[in-house]
């Protein structure tokens, strides 16, 4: 078991470092502190009253001899029908499942099975449905109305039932109660607290034991949850509950004090992304393999069109073609060839500098697109707050065909063979705003902003630094994935969320294209890979 987690644990590091995408820590749940933090959840809910001891049915494999996890034992949903269902949940209707009323069952591993009695603890959600229904209907107004309807509408339709939040298991987090060897926390139960024990781990690690309080026990600290839609009622009901559950009980047990934990401010889960109008699938290679995937394209271009067509409130497709047509039309025409061109012809006619010129002899129109470009920085940011990112991509790209408009309404191009002075304030004016785009568009293209962030001159990176740190504890070794801030940044270095302080005769580095052009016969050859 711990090999297969290692695997599939390092692959995603590797796929993170390709993608770019950055976590301060990204750890595993089997280490001695996710232990702990767990345990303690569960002394606590049970401190308060919150569980209770309930024999049920699980099957069991006679040929191995052990009652078998939910995910080896699959078989059709009994109230979707869809066959395929884990005997404890089915992803197709995303319905917790009743493990004996699961229709024609069988064993992943092959062979018999049979049901069988077993003591499990229970949560009793029952008791803490109240709960949940405030704190959801106090999250109403910015959650997602499908979210919403996922959870408060199902609590409502069905109401919180308890739950079992141990299972009979050789390999996990053991139950902390004496007698109950053999038997461990349930994933599910399990699994969410890591959202709580990574950052004390990250806290360990960076020798700011404390650190971890300023988002788990501070009111004002906001806290989303990513996921997909097979996973918001465990997010925004049973993972909440848990922490009303556990109380200052959790305090008093792990760290001998009395605090509360936060509760998650927003968990914006996206629908399905499709494919090729299919429901993705790894058994039939119906899918877009991520580290597979970036060996032919950059990544940006993958992230671009991953924001662009993003599932925010309904479900999307990934569709070749457009991938070919929004990479060519948008992040080379429209914003790539802007950069391109606009630093190619400074670094031609300014000799590798940007204009040196006094900005107070910049006309209206170049004063008027630099306030509507800085006036980004409050729009644009404000669709990334409310977790709006198709939004956020689509006001950015809107202020660069803004910029496109500016030059061709001056034509630096023209002008600078009669009034170079005049073309010298155009220019000047454009590689600011395309300054400020680079920042407006790092958070969907950071390898190509960081690459013209180095055009315009600058020194200091745009971004950190990620790397693979190997950490030992009583249950071993485990590899993270960690992030080494650009020191400074907190003190107001050039890459934070501001404008551009490009200044007047900053020495230029030689630009060069920022995207690559697609053929359109990718499309096809992607096409043909699909289902093989």
């Amino acid at each position: 078991m711990e090999e297969v987690y290692k695997k599939y644990h390092n692959g995603f590091l590797e796929l993170f470092e390709g993608w770019g995408i950055t976590y301060d820590l990204f750890t595993t749940t089997h280490t001695e502190n996710h232990f702990k933090v767990s345990q303690s959840i569960f002394l606590a809910l049970q401190k308060n009253g919150f569980m209770f001891k309930q024999t049920s049915k699980q099957w069991f494999s006679p040929s191995a001899k052990r009652f078998l996890p939910d995910r080896y034992v699959e078989g059709t949903c009994y109230i979707c029908g869809f066959d395929g269902a884990r005997s404890d949940q089915c992803d197709n209707c995303g319905n917790v499942l009743e493990p004996e009323k699961l229709i024609n069952p069988r064993s992943r591993e092959g062979g018999a099975l049979e049901l069988r009695d077993t003591e499990h603890f229970y949560l009793d959600l029952s008791k803490l449905e109240p709960d949940v229904k405030k704190f959801l209907k106090e999250r109403a107004d910015h959650m997602r109305d499908t979210v919403l309807g996922e959870s408060l509408g199902k609590i409502e339709a069905e109401g919180l039932k308890p739950r079992p939040i141990t299972r009979d298991l050789d390999w996990g987090i053991p139950v902390p109660v004496e007698g109950w060897q053999g038997k461990c926390l349930y994933v599910w139960f399990e699994a969410v607290i890591g959202y709580l024990s990574a950052p004390i781990e990250w806290s360990q690690l960076s020798r700011r034991e404390e650190a971890w309080r300023e988002w788990w026990v501070n009111p004002s600290a906001r806290q989303f949850h990513f996921i997909g839609k097979d996973n918001i009622f465990f997010h925004t009901s049973l993972w909440p509950a848990q922490l009303m559950g556990a109380g200052v009980a959790f305090g008093q047990i792990f760290s001998e004090e009395e605090y509360a934990l936060t509760l998650p401010f927003d968990v914006p889960a996206n629908q399905f992304m499709n494919l090729e109008g299919k429901k993705i699938s790894g058994s039939r290679n119906w899918a877009v393999w991520g580290r597979d995937v970036l060996t032919r394209y950059d990544p940006d271009a993958l992230r671009y069109y991953l924001t662009v067509n993003m599932p925010e409130n309904k479900d999307s497709d990934w569709d070749w073609a457009e991938f070919v047509a929004r990479n060519n039309n948008e992040l080379v025409a429209t914003w790539g060839n802007l950069a391109n061109r606009v630093l190619a012809f400074c670094y031609k006619h300014w000799e590798g500098h940007a204009p040196d010129l006094d900005p107070a002899t910049l006309r209206r129109a170049d004063a008027d697109l630099l306030a509507t470009i800085e006036n980004g920085f409050t729009a644009v940011g404000a669709e990334y707050e409310a977790v709006h990112l198709r939004s956020a991509l689509g006001e950015a790209l809107k202020l660069a065909t803004a910029v496109n408009v500016y030059l061709d309404v001056n034509a630096p191009w023209t002008v600078v063979k009669t009034d170079k002075d005049e073309a010298a304030k155009t220019i000047y004016t454009a590689l600011k705003a395309i300054d400020s785009l680079k920042i407006l568009l790092a958070p969907v293209l950071p390898f190509t902003s960081q690459r013209l962030h180095e055009f315009f001159g600058y020194e200091t990176s745009l971004f950190g630094e990620q790397y693979v740190e190997a950490v030992s504890d009583s249950l071993g070794e485990h590899t993270t994935l960690r992030y080494r801030p650009v020191p400074g940044l907190s003190e107001g270095a050039v890459v934070a969320w501001k404008p551009s302080r490009l200044k007047p005769g900053q020495k230029l580095n030689q630009p060069g294209p920022l995207f690559k052009k697609l053929e359109t016969s990718v499309i096809e050859e992607e096409r043909a890979r699909l289902g093989k």
